[in-house]
């Protein structure tokens, strides 16, 4: 005969999908960030509420629902949205990495059962102001007019803003994508991280072109 004083039945979860990205939103509103874990060191001993924790209150407890706004509503659809579009990248032959590939599933799901949903979802508004901004930097790179620099070899100086800066471990290295006011990309490996959106002036030299960029060797910033 089992013993039932330890067996708690978890409860059975069935939401309106659109009631929860609503909640999602108004955490990531909330918080101004994705917060995963209320870890006191980490946020400076000040108390905070992750986004999971503002979500499950919202749609359970209903202790936000006074502070939910239309905003929050049609920011819902819209990340919605974004990932139910993704849908055509697969149609299109285009591989998504397997977070995309769960988040477009959640997104055309009308009734979520799972807590293992609602936990990405309470990710998905971070992950899509991210991603709305690398797509407008992709789109920056991929729609600049201003042509190649240059010949192999030459050596430029231009004033570029930077876009893209990310480090390889690997090699060691950052790797730095900036554009010109004539729209002219660049693209090249530095010691150093440079800040996103700041304008920097590069020197160094012509190594190849490539992707509607060119590539540079041996740069410094002046």
């Amino acid at each position: 005969m089992s013993d039932k004083r330890f067996y708690t039945q978890k409860p059975t979860l069935n939401f309106n999908a659109d009631d929860v990205w609503t909640a999602a939103c108004f955490a990531q509103r909330t918080n101004g960030t994705y917060i995963k874990n209320a870890n006191a060191e980490e946020w400076k001993g000040h108390a905070v509420d992750t986004n999971r924790q503002l979500v499950d209150w919202a749609l359970t407890e209903g202790k936000y629902s006074n502070q939910i706004t239309d905003e929050d509503r049609e920011q819902g659809k819209t990340v919605r949205k974004y990932y139910q579009a993704l849908t055509f990248k697969i149609l299109k032959g285009i591989k998504l990495s397997e977070f995309d590939n769960t988040a477009m599933l959640i997104a055309n799901r009308d009734i979520i059962d799972s807590n293992y949903d609602v936990a990405v979802m309470a990710s998905l508004p971070s992950c899509y102001e991210r991603s709305i901004k690398r797509d407008s930097v992709d789109q920056r790179i991929t729609f600049a007019n201003g042509g190649y620099v240059g010949r192999p070899g030459d050596k430029v100086t231009h004033q570029v803003e930077v876009l893209k800066c990310f480090y390889s471990q690997k090699w060691d290295t950052h790797y730095v994508t900036g554009i010109t006011e004539a729209e002219q990309v660049f693209f090249f490996a530095y010691k150093n991280p440079v800040d996103l959106g700041s304008t920097i002036k590069i020197q160094g030299t012509v190594k190849t072109h490539r992707d509607n960029s060119t590539q540079l060797n041996r740069v410094k910033v002046i």
